[in-house]
């Protein structure tokens, strides 16, 4: 519960500042603030007036997330973007206001906001505009009063959308750059014109078109008068524009894709649209036939009523004649006439109606055959117009099908394009995390002053063994000896140990400072971390990183006993060579870069100590030679080696069993007794007090004896 609260009121004092803690309206007003951005569909971020120290952790993957297009982080304390995620996440927004905050830069990553239309930087501390803000081509409004900007960037001269720059009240801006006439779409600029030195302050207190000819004429080109707001068209950008070295760039882009699917829809559209009027015409042509067979057909039948009518007239004289003669004929027998009249009679009436059945007869059967054939007529219209629907909707259809598999294809190329960058980032972190510990390894294990405090460390450590062995086989044998003064000795040396911990720690804070020196170079590239391992092993001492493992402990503390262990990579030279220890004098330790005359006395005091104590062990000749690798030979007992170490007897003693286990090797300190008689893993179980002497244990130091 200790360590969840404090992890709360850092959070919390990381945001709002020190008085953040009682000021629980403001964390409520945050808190709703962030609820609002994330359930409500509108377009708005706020995050103004909430006495921010740093921009809350998600705030830019909100933004890109639920797609909003207006941030606002105004009257806050805000220094830096920082805390807030990527800044390559606001792509989509096209209203920043950082106004009324303590920023004195604005980072370079600015230049991924290739949507932003309104930037609001008024009262800050800003010193320069980075030239990064070149890559803005939507920006319309620059705010950036009331700060202490000393010049402008000539990158402002690139903004072919920037419509009104605001630059008044910043007391120490006495020039405009000239660059600034390339943004020709510039039609309003605020500055305080008195205090201009270029232009100067008769042009600078005129209006923008004077000020803009007076930069043209400076640079040499002719002025051209700004585009009608209502006739431009701002060159969006969509996130695919952002240029990302991480991913590999596809041959043809979905915007292309896009454009031959509507091309390739248009096609369609014109080929439906001329076979439709080809059928159109094609049924123009049968109708106009069509009715010039009728016209022909009812011509015909009209000639055939005309013949029938004058048919009927002449068999109507002839009848008159004959009744004419049949009355004349009467006047002479008149009842035959008569008779003769009456039967002609009815045989005129028998013909006149035979010939009137004919004639209605023929009218009917042209009628209903005119009428079967206009019926037929109309039933192939009407088939044809079905079945040119049916491949119309057919042809809609399938365009439909079409153009929802386009769709999904390209929201699966595009999620599978993500999912490729995501990777790739991933791989790439990892792959720097790793080549950045692998060269603070190697770093570390260069270092001269790491080397010299582990060899020292590794001494120390063995003398406590050696005590503690000592110790233990006294008390094993019975042997009386003076307790106090091994506990004298022991409290010294841990004394000792831990003032080397110490001096560890420290050195091994400034490498890893150094690594952030190098890590913060601008010309990194990805293999960055490999170029630096393979510097240090290039140029570290080929036999630098082994030397630990076969030098002559009786060399090394004599040279921590001069207090030069720390120069004993200088000594490689020497120590892995066919010189001899008697020939190191002063001036080749100078020329192996031992830069301290004390320290040179002390490398030659501490070789000659060690070549007499060698000389009266093993009656040592100076007329030997010293072999750098390989162990003494039986016969080469007179040899000095600086490097090479003989005593198996005492590294014997060395690794003594743990007092608890009986099994594995001493490898823990406890403190303040200083007894090293117990494992790492024994030294991890519950005990009241040290194994050999029962006094009290306050901690334990894990080392390890090289």
């Amino acid at each position: 519960m200790g360590c969840g609260g404090s992890c709360i009121h850092k959070a919390t004092m990381s945001l709002f500042g020190k008085n953040a803690n009682n000021d629980t309206e403001i964390r409520a007003k945050l808190e709703r603030k962030l609820y609002i951005a994330k359930e409500s569909p509108e377009p708005d971020f706020d995050l103004s007036e909430c006495h921010l120290q740093q921009v809350p952790s998600g705030t830019f993957s909100i933004c890109k997330v639920y797609r909003k297009e207006y941030l606002y982080l105004q009257h806050n304390n805000l220094q830096s973007l920082e805390g807030g995620g990527q800044v390559a996440d606001l792509y989509l927004i096209k209203v920043l206001n950082i106004s009324y905050n303590k920023f004195t830069h604005l980072p370079i990553e600015i230049r991924y906001l290739v949507n932003l239309a309104e930037l609001y930087v008024q009262d800050n501390m800003l010193r320069h505009i980075p030239d990064s803000i070149q890559h803005m081509q939507c920006l319309q409004i620059l705010d950036v009063s009331k700060n202490s900007l000393k010049k402008l960037t000539p990158s402002l001269g690139k903004l072919k959308c920037l419509r009104k720059l605001i630059i008044s009240d910043n007391k120490d801006l006495t020039e405009l750059c000239p660059e600034l006439c390339f943004a020709s779409n510039l039609i309003h600029i605020e500055l305080n014109g008195e205090q201009f030195t270029f232009p100067p302050e008769n042009i600078a207190t005129q209006n923008t078109e004077e000020i803009m000819k007076f930069l043209c004429t400076k640079m040499g080109i002719e002025f051209l008068p700004p585009i009608p707001i209502e006739s431009e068209v701002l060159p969006i950008q969509s996130p695919n524009s952002i240029h990302n070295p991480f991913v590999k760039q596809h041959s043809i882009t979905w915007e292309e894709q896009e454009a031959a699917i509507i091309e390739q829809e248009n096609r369609i559209h014109k080929a439906a649209k001329e076979q439709r009027d080809k059928f159109l015409s094609k049924v123009l042509e049968e109708q106009l036939e069509l009715d010039s067979e009728i016209a022909k057909v009812q011509e015909a039948k009209e000639l055939e009523r005309q013949k029938l009518i004058k048919a009927i007239q002449e068999d109507e004289k002839e009848i008159h004649c004959l009744v004419t003669n049949f009355i004349q004929f009467e006047n002479l027998k008149p009842e035959i006439i008569q008779q003769q009249l009456a039967h002609e009679q009815a045989e005129h009436d028998r013909l006149l109606e035979i010939t009137r059945q004919n004639y209605d007869n023929v009218k009917k059967s042209d009628v209903l055959r005119a009428m079967e054939m206009l019926i037929e007529d109309d039933y192939a219209i009407q088939y044809s117009k079905k079945y040119y629907e049916d491949s119309w909707n057919n042809i809609k259809q399938s365009m439909l099908v079409e153009d929802l598999e386009g769709s999904e294809k390209v929201a699966e190329l595009l999620k599978a394009k993500d999912q490729s960058r995501l990777a790739l980032v991933g791989q790439l972190l990892e792959d720097q995390d790793i080549q950045k510990a692998v060269v603070a390894s190697l770093l570390e294990r260069v270092d001269a002053r790491c080397w010299s405090l582990n060899q020292e460390i590794s001494l120390i450590s063995s003398h406590l063994a050696r005590l503690s062995v000592i110790e233990q086989e006294k008390k094993k044998l019975h042997i009386g000896y003076n307790y106090n003064e091994l506990l004298q000795q022991r409290i010294h040396l841990v004394n000792l140990l831990d003032d080397l911990f110490a001096q560890q720690n420290k050195r091994r804070k400034q490498l890893i400072e150094t690594l952030k020196e190098m890590e913060s170079e601008t010309d990194k590239t990805t293999d960055f971390w490999l170029k630096n391992y393979q510097k240090l092993i290039d140029s570290a001492p080929k036999t630098l990183l082994d030397v630990g493992k076969c030098l002559d402990p009786a060399l090394a503390n004599y040279l921590l006993q001069e207090g030069v262990i720390h120069c004993l990579p200088f000594l490689v030279k020497f120590l892995f060579s066919d010189c001899f220890l008697t020939d190191i004098t002063v001036e080749k330790l100078k020329e192996c870069g031992v830069s301290l005359s004390a320290d040179r006395q002390g490398i030659i005091k501490a070789i000659n100590c060690y070549v007499g104590s060698k000389s009266k062990n093993h009656n040592y000749e100076p007329s030997t030679s010293v072999e750098p690798s390989a162990p003494p030979d039986d016969d080469m007992e007179g040899n000095v080696s600086g490097v090479i170490s003989t005593d198996k007897a005492e590294s014997s003693v060395l690794e003594s069993e743990c007092v608890i286990c009986m099994d594995a090797k001493c490898e823990v300190v406890f403190i303040p007794c200083g007894h090293m008689c117990c494992c790492q893993l024994c030294s991890n179980k519950k005990m009241e007090g040290c194994p050999m002497c029962r006094a009290f244990i306050e901690r334990t130091i894990k080392v390890v004896v090289a």
